[in-house]
């Protein structure tokens, strides 16, 4: 028998925000958004009850599937950095953008267009709203950018809580600038300031650094808790399950799901 526990959706607020929602005339498929895959909100509490906010940039094709952000393999990166933070369930995750993204070029200069910009400060505000959130970071330039905008804004002008920027999950692309170990001591940074930070985590413990790359027991499943029910077990634990472009040419609506082998 699986008695694995599950999230049970958003509450007050939150169930508002989850209910009411900027559409396709707003992230467009032309300003290369991917709305034929339905927003993606939240992965955490969304209850009031978090005291850590994560902020990402988008959901990808995983995300797609499991209804949640952060739940591939840049999620299992930051479930990684939360937890050893303490942090196993007192957490709140949410994007920058509300659907995914098909074309970077296209899709990112809409980061503050103004009603992108009005829902995702609806979100910052009902997660600081209960007074429990003691620090906040944010994971990529748009997710930063994102954090900016709303604590220069009227609505988040009087938020003192302390926030942290750190490099995103995946940065560390093949070829690309930033190494593997680029990406950890940048991180490593991070937590060293957010562990002062954080007076509460569901676990204390002490910090252990990341090393020169990530460590079997760095790259933890997602939590069933965090997902709605029924998420079967591989896709809390496995990377690139799921994958775009089959047949090529089809990216922006096309997801290709592979089942791991028992």
């Amino acid at each position: 028998m699986i008695t694995d526990p599950f999230d049970t959706g958003p509450t007050g607020r939150f169930r508002t925000l989850c209910r009411t929602y900027p559409d396709d005339t707003v992230f467009r498929g032309a300003d290369g958004f991917r709305p034929l895959w339905g927003p993606v909100f939240y992965r955490g509490r969304a209850n009031g009850t978090a005291r850590l906010l994560v902020v990402g940039q988008d959901p990808a094709q995983t995300e797609a599937f499991t209804r949640r952000i952060l739940s591939g393999q840049a999620g299992r990166r930051v479930q990684g950095f939360v937890e050893k933070l303490g942090f196993t369930h007192g957490y709140l995750m949410v994007n920058a953008f509300l659907y995914g993204i098909f074309n970077q070029d296209m899709a990112l200069p809409h980061l503050n267009d103004p009603e992108v910009v009005a829902y995702r400060h609806r979100w910052f505000a009902a997660a600081l709203a209960p007074g429990r959130i003691e620090a906040v970071v944010t994971f990529g330039t748009p997710a930063f950018q994102a954090w900016r905008t709303f604590v220069t804004s009227p609505e988040g002008s009087g938020v003192s809580v302390f926030h942290q920027r750190a490099l995103h999950p995946t940065a560390d692309k093949p070829g690309g600038p930033i190494s593997r170990r680029d990406l950890l001591d940048n991180w490593n940074v991070a937590l060293e300031r957010l562990h002062d930070r954080l007076g509460t985590p569901d676990v204390a413990q002490p910090l252990v650094p990341y090393g020169a790359d990530f460590a079997p027991g760095e790259l933890p499943e997602i939590p069933s808790r965090d997902l709605p029910a029924g998420i079967p077990a591989w896709m809390r634990s496995t990377d690139f399950w799921a994958t775009l472009g089959n047949p090529p040419g089809n990216e922006r609506a096309n997801i290709t799901v592979e089942v791991p082998a028992p």
